[in-house]
């Protein structure tokens, strides 16, 4: 019981920081071609991403600065993950799949961010 109650949670969890915001990519009535390919694999960074250039006044340096700091967030939002396997004395061999993709997924999207084209906007 405890072990299907933690793979709902690291499967919840997986779902706010990808299918959310991939769900709402879809849904916006903005049409962006930008980073298409990165735009569907990392949802969560494509909308920082968006965020930070209306932040930031579409400055290619703060954005990349931003990114950079994004990304060692992405460290404590791994521990956020692992909190409850540490509460509940479960072990984490049990839960190496779903916590590799996590692991992976927090880390590479900020780096798939890093370099990237001049946008211009008017």
């Amino acid at each position: 019981m405890q072990t299907k109650l933690i793979n709902g949670w690291l499967y919840l969890y997986l779902s706010c920081i990808y299918f959310l915001p991939l769900i709402s990519i879809i849904r916006s009535k903005v049409p962006d071609n930008r980073f298409l390919l990165r735009k569907m694999l990392f949802p969560l960074e494509y909308l920082i991403q968006v965020k930070l250039e209306h932040t930031t006044n579409y400055s290619r340096s703060a954005t990349r600065l931003g990114h950079v700091l994004v990304w060692f967030f992405s460290l404590f939002g791994l521990m956020v993950a692992t909190v409850p396997l540490y509460i509940f004395n479960e072990p984490y061999g049990k839960h190496t799949a779903i916590l590799l993709f996590i692991t992976y997924y927090l880390m590479i999207a900020p780096i798939s961010f890093w370099f990237q084209p001049k946008t211009y906007h008017s």
